[in-house]
């Protein structure tokens, strides 16, 4: 039974009516419909090729003017996909042999017809899978062009973004560099920095675009001076939110400054409020400190953040401020917490060095921990120095702990070194 719901266009190449007509008896038997045109010139065979365009093509071996070998050649020139069946009387099997290789589908003898129809079945039914084959590869080609060009969009289209949102980290990386202090203030107001007070330094340096890290100091009065700094919970855009949230807070309470504890207290019911509503705790650690040089007192107030450093200037002792039981939570947990000022006495020459936890929190490639200790006892090390070397030899040394240059974790640092107190100065002058 033939395979084909509709009729096959059969070319027949056949100088002979009656193998001719031997051959259509045999489709007929099969129950084969099909549409017939016998040719025996190369001149009818290519007419016949190219405008009866046949399914099948059965040809004779050899024809007086034309042989089936050539028209094999002609067939897979022009017509490649159109199955060729040789029906011929003998054929070598050597001959066989070379013809399949040229391209022949198969060989059916004249005296064998019986073979006939089960050899068209079987090369129509290859030519149903062949175009099937291609049509899918044709559609998954297609799907494949497609999902390209749409991989490709959406990588320009997430190209196109990225370059805004880093357009818009550099930009917030501007602002917050803005936020922090440009120049240090003198005490006493527009005097020359050589005859200042103090002496002030800092170092920042964020372990992303921007930092959860900040710090501010400001002139309270011709001999007072106020230092904030903190530490925002996490990295990145929310951190540095919530740094340019508190930096502003802190700018906004600043006559409260003069008493860190109160100051840090507003802070705290502020944060609360704002972030009241969030689905997320957001907590940052900060100190507050107030120098005065006319008293010669220190007044320090500490939000869960890591313990400032008191350099001796006469000792050169290292010694810790804020003693754990005197240290309030961080800002942004209790509404109601409540913070305590310590007070310090004041020498000349002595320094203060407030840092973030970045600083001491890394470890080298042994995984140890440099530690607040280890930090105590770095700074020790180096008491002789006036603050801006002083800050670039800890951090120095804290690089050479763990092999690198770069830290995981936001780092700000900020040295205030008295350089006379307020009654020498009288004295003096």
């Amino acid at each position: 039974m033939s395979v084909l719901s509709t009729a096959v266009r059969v070319l027949l190449l056949e100088d002979s009516e009656l193998d001719a007509a031997l051959i259509e008896d045999e489709l007929r038997r099969g129950r084969v419909e099909f549409t017939l045109t016998r040719v025996e010139t190369r001149t009818g065979f290519l007419e016949a090729l190219h405008h009866f365009r046949p399914a099948v093509i059965f040809a004779d071996c050899k024809l007086p003017a034309f042989s089936g070998v050539e028209a094999l050649e002609i067939a897979r020139n022009d017509a490649p996909h159109v199955p060729f069946v040789f029906v011929s009387g003998t054929v070598g099997e050597e001959a066989a042999v070379e013809l399949l290789k040229a391209g022949a589908t198969d060989f059916v003898l004249k005296d064998g017809l019986v073979r006939l129809i089960p050899v068209l079945n079987r090369a129509l039914k290859e030519v149903q899978e062949r175009l099937a084959l291609e049509s899918a590869q044709a559609e998954l080609s297609s799907c494949n062009s497609e999902l390209e060009q749409r991989v490709l969009d959406r990588t320009l289209e997430l190209s196109a973004k990225n370059a805004i949102m880093e357009e818009d980290l550099r930009m917030a990386h501007e602002l917050q560099i803005a936020l922090l202090p440009r120049r240090f203030p003198t005490l006493p107001k527009d005097c020359p920095p050589s005859e200042s007070a103090v002496r002030i330094s800092s170092l920042y340096r964020s372990s992303h675009m921007v930092s959860g890290d900040c710090f501010n100091v400001t002139r309270l009065s011709d001999t007072k001076l106020s230092v904030f700094i903190c530490d925002v919970m996490g990295h990145g855009v929310r951190a540095a939110l919530v740094t340019a949230m508190l930096r502003t807070l802190e700018e906004q309470l600043g006559e409260k400054a003069a008493d860190p504890a109160l100051l840090l207290g507003e802070m705290n019911r502020a944060q609360c409020h704002i972030f009241e509503e969030a689905e997320t705790l957001v907590f940052a650690t900060a100190c507050s400190m107030t120098v005065d040089v006319a008293a010669g007192t220190l007044t320090v107030a500490n939000a869960g953040h890591p313990c400032p450093l008191l350099v001796s200037g006469a000792q050169k002792g290292v010694t810790p401020l804020s003693a754990s039981a005197s240290r309030g939570p961080a800002l942004g947990i209790f509404s109601d917490a409540v913070y305590h000022n310590e007070l310090h006495p004041l020498a000349k020459d002595d320094l203060i060095l407030l840092f973030t936890d970045g600083l001491f929190e890394v470890e080298n490639a042994d995984a140890e921990l440099f530690s607040e200790d280890r930090l105590r006892e770095t700074v020790a090390q180096h008491t002789e120095l006036p603050p801006d070397p002083l800050v670039a030899a800890v951090v120095h040394d804290v690089e050479l702990f763990t092999g690198r240059t770069t830290f995981p974790d936001d780092i700000c640092v900020v040295a205030v070194q008295v350089a006379r107190l307020a009654t020498s100065a009288s004295s003096a002058a």
